[in-house]
């Protein structure tokens, strides 16, 4: 059995390594040409550490930032929950890491697994066959001449398609739901005057959620702010110095003062779901088959999981092509759908400033810090996802 991944980033590396390790026969094609240079922050949970363990891309060159508790709070209301690590049962709650040094990891990893990754490739159309499927690409100077593009077809029985969404519209058995929230997210990494100590932050206001993710350095953390498309746009050319104080304004003092802040960028916030995570010998993991809104951080972990269950459900011989297709589909709907449903809860449950709401969040989130086995129940559910 062949299988294709489409995409070799996080999520499409991670299960190409998982499923090497499996016995099973896998290549890839991906549109990077060389080493990654995106800098976003990603925040792992403890599940997803062992899912890169499991495909042997844990590595101390990852610098990851260990997260002990999380402080959740609201702005103008009373009430707040802090999970930590105990109420988990785990040396860490999340990891927080940036992109590009768990890109340079998996990169190299796949090289270590002789896993095939032909580079540069651009998908043209991807044609299911019956029994399979052929995918059409090209390949800039793939013929030794860089002015040329040379056009490939590559059969497969499974195309795994981990390329962020970017081929979707080329299978039209996969239906694309999206959902604008109206928000965009600024991005940037800021220091302050206090030390984190492993403790990350998440604020919710009338605008949007805050958060604050602990960084390698002991008074940096990584930071999101979610509010309006305008108000981003007006947030971005502000100096530094009225940035940190208009931020410091917005979330409080709870992990200091803002002293500067760097690498400021902002994406528009949208919920994107597939009718399906199977079409035919077609499969979709990770942001290509869901992109959900930052709050609770749960998207990245979600698309790993996907990877893990699909390694499991193709690993199984003793089946047939659809039935593993169709057991992997049915394994995911559950954690797909509860993780979705609750992000989107979230959303539209803490982004408003009416008075009427503060006061059930607030009791709601007293109740959570005051009982231990709700802390417990959120903490597992933060880390491995919703039971099946």
């Amino acid at each position: 059995m062949k299988i294709l991944v489409i995409g070799a980033g996080p999520v499409g590396a991670t299960f190409a390594l998982l499923a090497a390790k499996s016995g099973l026969n896998v290549s890839m094609l991906e549109a990077r040409e060389g080493p990654s240079r995106e800098s976003r922050t990603l925040a792992l949970s403890h599940g997803s550490r062992e899912v890169l363990e499991r495909a042997g891309a844990w590595s101390q060159t990852l610098h990851a930032t260990e997260i002990h508790t999380i402080h959740t709070s609201q702005k103008g209301g009373f009430g707040r929950t802090e999970i930590s690590r105990e109420d988990g049962g785990v040396p860490a709650l999340g990891y927080v890491l940036t992109y590009a040094d768990l890109q340079t990891v998996l990169d190299e990893q796949l090289v270590n697994a002789n896993i095939l990754v032909e580079r540069g490739a651009t998908v043209s159309a991807i044609t299911e066959t019956g029994e399979g499927a052929i995918v059409t690409y090209s390949r800039l100077g793939a013929d030794q001449n860089t002015n040329h593009e040379t056009e490939y077809r590559a059969a497969a029985d499974i195309v795994v398609m981990a390329d962020g969404g970017a081929n979707l519209g080329k299978v039209p058995a996969i239906v694309v739901s999206e959902k604008d929230y109206g928000q965009s997210a600024l991005l940037g990494h800021i220091n302050t005057d206090t030390e984190h100590q492993n403790r990350a932050f998440e604020r919710f206001t009338g605008d949007g959620p805050a958060a604050l993710l602990p960084k390698h350095g002991a008074r940096e953390f990584s930071m999101v702010w979610i509010a309006k498309p305008a108000h981003i746009e007006q947030l971005k050319v502000l100096d530094d110095a009225c940035f940190c104080a208009a931020f410091q304004e917005h979330f409080g003092y709870r992990a200091g003062k803002f002293l500067s802040v760097t690498q400021r960028r902002s994406y528009p916030l949208k919920l994107r779901t597939v009718s399906s995570p199977v079409a035919g010998h077609i499969a979709v993991i990770g942001n290509a088959a869901q992109a959900l809104h930052p709050v609770a951080g749960q998207g990245f972990n979600l698309g790993l999981r996907d990877a893990m269950a699909l390694v499991k459900s193709l690993a199984k011989t003793n089946e047939n092509v659809t039935t593993r297709l169709a057991n992997y589909a049915q394994s995911r709907s559950r954690d797909v759908d509860r993780s979705v449903g609750f992000t989107d809860f979230l959303v539209s449950a803490f982004s408003n400033d009416h008075a009427a709401t503060r006061i059930p969040r607030g009791v709601g989130l007293a109740a959570v810090d005051m009982l231990p086995f709700a802390r417990k129940a959120l903490a597992k559910r933060m880390l491995f996802g919703a039971p099946r």
